[in-house]
């Protein structure tokens, strides 16, 4: 069974607790409170200290005492209190496979600058649109993009918060992601670009229904765990976190709120004759241009596909 972090650092409250994380863990891992009120991670062991930075959420201490190093990671930010137990549950996880202390520290160190850039600043909260945008990217990403071009590739065309126009970009196709609101007839194109190319793409669209936040549906933190949890090797990981530091995710638990079913999921072939505007059908006077369009008007665009199959 999985440690609950949360619980494990609420579990006592003064000052110099630590924690193991597990009897049977094969390395020496510990969560608890410093000196200083700031809640920990420490490993213990017989490893080589390298040079490692702090960033600006997360401090650290390294040192040594008779028998074995230690490397502390403290949470300087307790707003970020739920991306450090995610961080920690990442760690633990990444090591619980190996007995040897270097290696671990190795893992731990590598982990830890994955995820720095999540704590190096302290993003706006994502507001409902973009929390359910970012739901519709990653449930395509995982339900489609990786069954079909494998992780490597999905992780690549993923263009997160890149500026570029489509979501997910490769050498022969593209695809565009919408999530609207369950019975909304239509989705907003927001640039000229998003829908024109010189190559076929597709429009994807997820149509999302608001539940109880007691319901058991889809949320954007067990979206984004499970994709982190299921991810094959350390850069698609890396590569996983940077692209939602980059989207202003950063695991809060009040994206727990948002609870949503899946009732609609649907792909669109956008061809030369799809309807769209792009920059050859207005003045080059006209420098910004959003547009709605008909669900009911693109049917016969639909692409024989089965949500969830």
């Amino acid at each position: 069974m999985p440690m609950d972090i949360a619980a494990a650092f609420r579990e006592h409250t003064a000052p110099g607790y630590f924690k193991r994380i597990d009897a049977e863990y094969p390395l020496d891992i510990y969560v608890g409170i410093d000196d200083n009120n700031h809640y920990c991670l420490e490993f213990r062991g017989s490893f080589s200290p390298q040079n490692v930075k702090a960033c600006n959420s997360i401090g650290i201490h390294q040192f040594s005492t008779p028998g074995y190093n230690s490397i502390v990671f403290f949470l300087k930010d307790p707003e970020m209190f739920d991306t450090f137990c995610v961080f920690c549950s990442d760690i633990i996880d990444a090591t619980k496979n190996t007995s040897d202390d270097s290696v671990g520290y190795r893992v731990l160190v590598n982990r830890y600058y994955s995820w720095r850039r999540m704590f190096q600043g302290k993003p706006n909260k994502l507001q409902e649109q973009d929390i359910m945008g970012l739901i519709g990217e990653l449930l395509f990403l995982r339900d489609y993009m990786i069954p079909t071009y494998g992780e490597d590739n999905a992780l690549l065309s993923w263009s997160g918060s890149e500026l570029t126009h489509k979501d997910f970009s490769l050498k022969d196709c593209w695809y565009e992601v919408k999530a609207i609101s369950t019975g909304k007839g239509s989705v907003r194109i927001s640039s000229l670009e998003q829908l024109q190319s010189s190559i076929e793409g597709e429009l994807a669209v997820f149509q999302l229904e608001k539940m109880s936040p007691v319901y058991d549906g889809v949320t954007l933190n067990k979206l984004a765990n499970g994709l982190l949890n299921t991810m094959s090797n350390d850069f698609n990981r890396d590569s996983f976190l940077n692209k939602l530091a980059e989207n202003g995710f950063d695991f809060d638990n009040a994206y727990d709120e948002y609870v949503y079913e899946i009732t609609v999921g649907e792909r669109y072939q956008v061809t030369s004759s799809f309807p769209k505007l792009t920059t050859h059908d207005v003045s080059e006077a006209i420098c910004r241009v959003q547009y709605d369009l008909l669900l009911s008007e693109i049917q016969g665009y639909k692409i024989d596909w089965t949500y969830g199959d």
